[in-house]
């Protein structure tokens, strides 16, 4: 049975990919831009863990193959869409098909963006089809198979959890120092997204979005704490594993943002109808969106520079 929907929860989802196509699209809107930046994946992960329902019954597979179907069957039908769009572009129409023509083939099976930290001089760049944002299905998907085993083992039991989280914390904290190469699937971000989902399955549980839309002094003074501590982490990209200057400040910072961008779509719902409704309708197609976005804003540039003569 498919689960009844929750219109400021697609609201949220639609601030998130705004962001991030206000980001994409190179567009600086000073502190707005660099305070959506530091929300606009965790709230993604946060939500994932307020919807996730955990069915002791279900065996780990049965699990795997549902959310693969969710998350993995898109990944590569619009990846195959925008490989043969550019094979056929480049390599057809040119008639030159070269070994290079398929290096876009390895970046999709990897799913990553770069090999490498994106500081490195000398790095090697997969992804490059316009597909990068695809990144974040085979993450989240590796990250919810991860929390599946922890509610599994803590049976369900937040206390249990959040012990059991602290451990893959430390697991990605060390993986992120100590492992020289960004992994497949982002498995080292998908370690560190984890405590995302576990902060979204206790903020379901304690009802924590109603509760604070009651208490604006509170989220007056959250929203400060948010921009100070953003301030003070710095830049971030959880793409490339860029955390600011600390891992930990980072998950106070995509938590607090996360929150605060319920609340914002908490109060969109109780507050405003055609906003409401349209942000919703996003939300709900925030997939083809973030898996697209890049291709549609390349379209758009080259009909531009067509139409202009540029």
């Amino acid at each position: 049975m498919e689960k009844q929907r929750v219109l400021w929860m697609d609201i949220a989802k639609a601030i998130g990919i705004l962001v991030v196509l206000i980001v994409h699209g190179g567009i600086s809107l000073g502190l707005v831009t660099f305070l959506g930046g530091m929300f606009y994946m965790p709230v993604f992960f946060v939500l994932a863990g307020m919807t996730f329902t955990f069915r002791p019954e279900e065996s780990f597979w049965a699990f795997a193959g549902k959310k693969a179907r969710r998350l993995l069957v898109p990944y590569f039908g619009y990846n195959l869409f925008l490989f043969l769009f550019f094979f056929g572009k480049d390599s057809l129409l040119a008639g030159s098909i070269t070994l290079e023509s398929f290096s876009p083939l390895l970046g999709i099976l990897y799913s990553r963006n770069c090999l490498f930290d994106i500081n490195v001089t000398h790095n090697v760049y997969f992804m490059q089809i316009l597909n990068a944002p695809t990144w974040f299905l085979t993450g989240l998907f590796v990250s919810l198979l991860i929390f599946w085993i922890l509610m599994k083992v803590s049976g369900g039991k937040l206390h249990r959890l959040f012990l059991l989280n602290g451990g893959v914390l430390l697991a990605a904290v060390l993986v992120h120092y100590f492992c020289p190469i960004l992994l497949p699937w982002s498995l080292d971000c998908a370690l560190y997204a984890v405590s995302f989902l576990a902060l979204g399955k206790w903020m379901a549980e304690r009802r924590l979005v109603e509760r604070m839309s009651r208490k604006p002094l509170v989220l007056l003074l959250l929203a400060a704490a948010f921009v100070g501590v953003s301030v003070l982490n710095g830049s971030v990209n959880m793409s490339v594993a860029e955390y600011g200057r600390s891992m930990v400040l980072y998950l106070a910072v995509g938590g607090l943002g996360s929150l605060l961008c319920m609340e914002i779509s908490y109060f969109l719902e109780k507050h405003t109808r055609a906003l409401a409704r349209g942000g919703a309708w996003l939300g709900r197609h925030t997939m083809p969106v973030l898996c697209l976005h890049l291709f549609v804003y390349s379209v758009l540039g080259s009909l531009w520079k067509l139409l202009t003569g540029l």
